[in-house]
């Protein structure tokens, strides 16, 4: 199993905030795009949480 550092989280979550973001910024530069975003996001299923009750543990995070 990998190990995940708080570090490579860390990361992970500001380049979601960076595509989140230029998103934002697209969708309101262009708003004839909004729409069809939608409709593309509607497609997409929802992913069911899971939750990990040794999650510290199990990822070596101190």
């Amino acid at each position: 199993m990998k190990n995940i550092t708080l570090e490579a989280i860390y990361k992970k979550v500001i380049r979601l905030q960076r595509d989140v973001d230029e998103i934002k910024k697209t969708l309101i530069e262009e708003p004839e795009l909004r729409d069809e975003f939608i409709l593309k996001m509607k497609d997409i299923d929802n992913e069911k949480n899971v939750m990990v009750k040794d999650f510290r543990d199990r990822y070596d995070i101190k």
